[in-house]
């Protein structure tokens, strides 16, 4: 039997068995959802950001970003107002920047078109940048009751189990399909919520805690004793191995150069100079050690260099020599108003300016 057969079998048998899904699930969420701020209210903006900032961020690391960017910026308006390095100082600790800058744009944008708030409407909510259709129906669901399915990869971890489905295909079926089915559309914010949650906290992708599953008599992986085969394990992209050497340039004042634009893995951040091929760098440098940092499949393997220099001398290492950059020279103050990567934090601690961090 053909996988198309295969899946459009598992539609049908779950469609039947909707109701009851959509009962337990609920009912579980009304009784088990966890208190968190974004869900205080249904505040289009409020949601939004919250959306973003969980992309690929554990709750926990979020929780506290949150409360704080919302206190720098409040609405929509206040964050078009803002400048980029103002607001990649707040996301600092989250990673994955581009998300910050996209919300950056897409807070311009409906700024610029005389809007106050995420778009009601789905196209133009879809036409802004970095929302793509999971934050779309998320953010709509939650806020406005829009009955659309958000599938994020928690989602798909529950349906490729619930209805034993591979991973999948570049349109998200069947799985979209299935997540229409099973929509609630008297309540699809809490319902795109629920599933989400159980992904998080109970269908988890290693020992899932099936005993508690409030849909477990409904998951053909579970009932055929195949849970760990769903969904299958995605191929990986191979891992990539780089060698990087950072340079900290402080002095006795406790400042310290930085430089972005050059750094082609993160351009819109600032960093310590990169030293190869740097002629303006001085001749003599100390070896501070060395760590390893990830960036998504890459790998670094980060040399430290360190120089303490006089005032001016430290001045004058501000040019920066044929590349396509800039550089500043940075005390503690004005550290604390620009976006502080894990990989500056973890340069400057170890070429001594970690009162800077």
């Amino acid at each position: 039997m053909s996988a198309g057969v295969v899946s459009a079998a598992a539609l049908s048998a779950a469609a039947r068995r909707a109701p009851a899904i959509r009962h337990a699930l609920l009912r579980w969420f009304d009784a088990h959802r966890r208190d968190l701020p974004w869900r205080r209210d249904r505040d289009p903006y409020r949601v939004w950001v919250s959306e973003v900032m969980l992309q690929q961020t554990r709750i926990e690391v979020v929780l506290d970003a949150y409360e704080r960017f919302l206190a720098a910026f409040p609405d929509v308006g206040s964050l078009a107002r803002a400048s980029e390095d103002d607001v990649l100082s707040q996301w600092s600790g989250l990673g994955y920047y581009s998300r910050a800058r996209s919300l950056h744009r897409a807070a311009r944008s409906i700024a610029s078109a005389g809007g106050t708030t995420f778009p009601r409407d789905h196209d133009a909510a879809r036409r802004l940048p970095g929302v793509g259709p999971y934050t779309a129906a998320a953010v709509l669901s939650i806020a406005h009751e829009a009955p659309l399915p958000a599938v994020d990869g928690n989602v798909v971890r529950v349906l490729s189990r619930l209805a034993r489905f591979g991973l999948p295909d570049a349109r998200g079926e069947p799985h979209a399909s299935l997540a229409q089915r099973l929509l609630d559309r008297v309540r699809p914010g809490d319902w795109n919520q629920a599933l989400m949650e159980l992904g998080q906290t109970v269908c988890a992708p290693r020992a899932p805690r099936c005993e508690v599953c409030p849909i477990a008599a409904h998951c053909r992986a579970r009932g055929d004793g195949a849970i760990a085969l769903h969904p299958p394990p995605r191929a990986r992209r191979a891992q990539e191995r780089h060698s990087l050497r950072l340079v900290v340039l402080r002095d006795r004042r406790g400042r310290v150069v930085l430089e972005r634009g050059v750094f082609q893995h993160l351009r819109h951040l600032w960093l310590p100079p990169l030293a190869d091929g740097n002629a303006t760098l001085p001749a003599r440098l100390r070896d501070a050690g060395e760590f390893r940092h990830a960036i998504l499949h890459r790998t670094f393997a980060v040399r430290v260099q360190e120089a303490l220099l006089a005032p001016k001398a430290l001045e004058r290492a501000m040019a920066v020599d044929e590349v396509h950059g800039e550089r500043r020279v940075f005390d503690a103050d004005a550290i604390a108003t620009i976006g502080r990567s894990s990989l500056l934090t973890k340069a400057l601690r170890l070429g001594g300016a970690s009162h800077l961090v």
